[in-house]
């Protein structure tokens, strides 16, 4: 599973502090999200990220070969 967290915060041109803002999510938890530095997310932390981002699973999460 890759996160594509970066690529969508660019594309809508959110911060992760804003965001971070927006959702209560805390800045850590982001960042690792961001670099791919987590083994699990929870679904109420992607629903609060898909909510404010305006987007879906889809857009942040993807399935890699490896």
């Amino acid at each position: 599973m890759k996160i594509m967290l970066n690529q969508m915060l660019d594309e809508k041109g959110v911060s992760q502090n804003q965001l971070a803002k927006d959702t209560g999510i805390s800045i850590n938890t982001l960042r690792n999200l961001n670099h791919n530095r987590t083994s699990r997310i929870s679904f109420d932390t992607l629903e609060k990220i898909c909510i404010r981002l305006g987007c879906g699973v889809g857009d942040i999460l993807s399935v890699s070969d490896n």
